[in-house]
């Protein structure tokens, strides 16, 4: 794959996205195939998208938030209960 990657990144874009996208992938080079070498890295995003459903229900029932402090609070308070649960403690464990 790294040899594939290194004759991919040979050729020169035309155009700015096809720039853009060769600058961020040699940037990110090192992370692109972790989770081939590693089994505990997921290789999607699939678990972070379902982390974030709630976030987005809770938004969309309430129409938002009426303050940003309201917004921020409950984004750390998401944050902590979601970190808890990924790694298996109790809420009051992570408060």
């Amino acid at each position: 794959l790294q040899h594939a990657l290194d004759e991919l990144l040979k050729l020169v874009p035309d155009n700015k996205p096809g720039l853009k996208l060769q600058r961020i992938i040699k940037r990110f080079r090192q992370n692109l195939f972790v989770f081939l070498t590693d089994r505990a890295v997921s290789p999607t995003n699939n678990g972070s998208e379902q982390a974030l459903r709630p976030c987005v229900i809770f938004r969309k029932v309430t129409n938002g938030f009426r303050s940003v402090w309201g917004a921020d609070l409950y984004a750390d308070v998401r944050s902590v209960l979601e970190t808890a649960r990924r790694r298996g403690l109790g809420i009051l464990q992570a408060l």
